[in-house]
């Protein structure tokens, strides 16, 4: 890879970190919102949100490791770790979200008061 297209990956990173994971994240939670995943408990969203999490800092901790020059082909593992991370980070936000979600609409003071 010629070190001229390097912008390229840096742009895709930069998506993939600022628009299409916080679009997951959204996503998630608005259909967590509105109780689309029935099957869904607490635990099944927190195993969702530790699983993704945990994924997301150990593929951004191998892609640190591997600290690839851009002209070998580590470096296309090294990209595809990083943009992996970034979705899987996305992932963990949105179910993380939907948690905070469901903590904030089961907490006594957010209920309307019955008269």
């Amino acid at each position: 890879m010629n070190p001229d297209y390097i912008w390229l990956t840096e742009g895709m990173e930069l998506l993939t970190f600022f628009f299409i994971g916080p679009l997951l994240a959204i996503s998630i939670a608005y259909s967590a919102w509105r109780g689309k995943p029935h099957s869904f408990g607490r635990k099944g969203y927190i195993m969702a949100c530790l699983a993704s999490g945990v994924t997301a800092l150990l593929l951004f901790g191998l892609a640190k490791w591997i600290n690839a020059d851009v002209r070998t082909p580590r470096y296309f593992v090294q990209l595809a770790c990083v943009l992996l991370s970034g979705l899987l980070f996305g992932i963990c936000m949105g179910f993380g979200f939907s948690l905070l979600l469901k903590v904030w609409r089961w907490h006594k003071t957010t209920r309307l008061i019955e008269q």
